[in-house]
């Protein structure tokens, strides 16, 4: 995974948001560059969230986290699903199925002030 530059400042943008608002806010702080490069910051800042508890994930099978409050796994694990499911020959950030992709993965939860993980 690569360091990615203004990590901070993605975090404080889209703490709280939808997983398009964190890669969106990739782009923006990190302008110029091809969308494999973006790809490989998104997996590397989620990999450093996760592995820092600083995000959870609802499981795939519970989305909304109805049944449990958030997936119980190894960050690797985490990751190689979403990974395997970005999707393939995408043009650009704003391609209809990169769009799918974050509505279709399941929902990322941020730790609150409170301590726990919630949703937006």
């Amino acid at each position: 995974m690569k360091n990615v530059l203004n990590f901070e400042e993605i975090v404080q943008d889209s703490r709280g948001l939808w997983l398009s608002a964190l890669f969106s806010s990739i782009i923006g702080w990190n302008p110029g560059n091809d969308l494999s490069d973006y790809k490989d910051m998104f997996f590397s800042v989620l990999k450093r969230l996760l592995d820092d508890d600083i995000v959870r994930f609802c499981r795939p099978d519970d989305p909304l986290g109805k049944m449990q409050n958030y997936w119980e796994a190894e960050t690797e694990t985490i990751i190689n699903y979403l990974c395997q499911r970005w999707p393939e020959g995408i043009a650009d950030e704003n391609d209809e199925s990169l769009n799918m992709y974050f509505y279709e993965v399941p929902a990322i939860l941020w730790l609150s002030e409170s301590g726990d993980y919630v949703g937006s």
